[in-house]
């Protein structure tokens, strides 16, 4: 059986670089409005902010609009 890689987890930058926002907006979205950033993996004992790219595209699926 092969093992899959695992997918690397995004940070700020590379999110802000998918969604074409910078990434002190995204910081922002996360305190004042969460619904506008998709959800994060918390790694416990630490603050990093990062993303699954997995859940990204899942996020942005939620939002097309006029799709299959």
């Amino acid at each position: 059986m092969e093992v899959e890689e695992m997918d690397k987890l995004l940070d700020v930058f590379e999110l802000a670089d998918v969604l074409g926002r910078s990434a002190e907006t995204i910081k922002k979205d996360l305190k004042r409005n969460p619904v506008a950033v998709p959800p994060r993996v918390h790694l416990p004992g630490t603050r990093l902010l990062r993303w699954r790219p997995a859940d990204v595209d899942a996020w942005l699926a939620e939002y097309v609009i006029g799709g299959e």
